[in-house]
């Protein structure tokens, strides 16, 4: 095989990847939704959610919530700024 084709290959298993962590993220964010009646996250489902992805709590939750990541990626920058 030539590297062309290689970095073909590569750039479409890249995609689909891409493809497959989109699926997952829509999926979690389904699995992780708060209970609709208390409005309250529904209990041991984010370490759940972490034991099947084999993904870490923090990505999981972050994926969930993409407003969380926002806010923790403006925290450190802030940090970093500050020192």
């Amino acid at each position: 095989m030539s590297e062309v084709d290689d970095e073909r290959e590569l750039a479409d298993a890249v995609e689909v990847l891409k493809d497959a962590e989109g699926r997952v993220a829509d999926a979690l964010r389904v699995y992780l939704a708060r209970d609709p009646v208390t409005g309250r996250p529904v209990h041991g489902r984010i370490g759940r959610a972490a034991q099947i992805t084999g993904w870490g709590e923090q990505r999981v939750k972050e994926t969930a919530t993409p407003a969380l990541a926002e806010r923790r990626r403006a925290r450190r920058s802030d940090k970093g700024a500050g020192q």
